[in-house]
């Protein structure tokens, strides 16, 4: 049995997984999500945004149209109705939400955030795949050899390591590892436009086929003006921290359908489409920030950082364009950009739920 995590000598022997925890969430909690910009909040009595665990549910059973989230990912930049790249990443690891774990959605998160508020763009699948890698988690069990899957998070998003020093490439993402009990945190998310894969309750324990590959070799060099705005906003500092910290003060959700980009949400635009990016009505306090941030990432975050390392389309932010355009006589740019676009015309196909349905 091969293993997506593990390369071991000897064959590991996996277990019976553990059973499910009773959720906690209660109606209060979910209340609380929604008070804090996390949860859109409930219009319908008869199709809710949300729906808490219902006493007698000692693991999930979602009703029909819902599947299960858990407090953790909405906290980390999960929104819904969830964005076009966040049930791409769904479909293209054959997975559903509740097998993402805490640092998988936000990885996903500060990706998307850097695209849209610091590059400029739609969330780039050729660059995600580039830079990360998919890896399957099976529970320790005291045994070397002998391991279980787990009912929730057996997916990690991990930065590709090796010859290519990828993490050189991309800004510096240091996760925490303090999640304790986040996997009993579930409820019922209105699943809406059926985007999300529906719940089953399966558990993954064995490798997928294709989801450790990256961009073909012919493909590669249509990435290097993007990954020479990615070293230049290294150079300056940039990291998932401050990338986070500024998510949390624009009130955005980087993993949720938004009719703009964050690098559209400014002067001149609509206030509808403004008031359907943000999440509430008030930016949360530079504290509330702070511990948004230290409970994604690791190491210490200060309330003067907020916001300290501004996108588009606030001032101050780094200018980009000089690395961009250098790329129009030199590298054929524009025919890059032709190609991205046709890229992203085959990877709709690809992953369109309609027809993956």
């Amino acid at each position: 049995m091969k293993s997506l995590f593990f390369h071991l000598k000897m064959p590991v022997r996996l277990i019976a997984a553990d059973d499910w925890r009773p959720s906690p969430m209660m109606e209060r909690q979910l209340l609380e999500l929604e008070r804090e910009g996390l949860l859109r909040p409930r219009t319908s009595s008869s199709r809710p945004e949300w729906i808490a665990p219902a006493a007698d549910h000692r693991e999930p059973r979602p009703p029909k149209g819902y599947v299960v989230s858990v407090a953790k990912f909405h906290r980390h930049g999960l929104g819904s109705p969830p964005s076009r790249f966040m049930w791409a990443l769904c479909h293209y690891y054959g997975v559903e939400l509740l097998h993402f774990s805490p640092n998988a959605v936000t990885a996903a998160a500060v990706f998307a955030t850097v695209c849209e508020g610091y590059l400029g763009m739609m969330p780039h699948w050729d660059l995600w795949l580039h830079l990360y890698r998919g890896e399957l988690f099976n529970a320790p069990t005291g045994t070397t050899v002998v391991r279980k899957p787990v009912r929730a998070g057996c997916l990690n998003l991990v930065l590709k390591t090796g010859k290519s020093e990828r993490p050189r490439e991309y800004i510096p993402v240091g996760l925490t590892s303090n999640h304790a009990g986040w996997d009993s945190q579930w409820f019922y998310l209105w699943n809406v436009d059926d985007l999300l894969p529906a719940y089953t309750g399966r558990l993954i324990s064995e490798r997928s086929d294709h989801r450790t590959y990256g961009v073909v070799q012919v493909h590669q060099s249509w990435l290097d003006p993007l990954l020479d705005a990615l070293k230049k906003l290294r150079e300056d500092g940039l990291t998932a921290t401050l990338v986070l910290s500024v998510v949390h003060h624009r009130r955005v959700l980087p993993l949720m359908s938004r009719p703009l980009r964050m690098d559209e949400m400014g002067p001149g635009v609509s206030s509808r489409d403004l008031e359907a990016c943000r999440m509430s009505n008030e930016a949360p306090a530079d504290d509330e920030v702070v511990a948004r941030v230290r409970a994604a990432v690791a190491g210490d975050f200060q309330p003067e950082h907020v916001n300290g390392f501004p996108m588009r389309p606030d001032k101050g932010p780094i200018d980009l364009v000089g690395s961009f355009l250098a790329y129009d006589f030199e590298s054929g740019f524009s025919s890059i950009l032709l190609k991205s676009c046709l890229c992203l015309r085959r990877f709709r196909l690809m992953f369109d739920p309609r027809i993956l349905r």
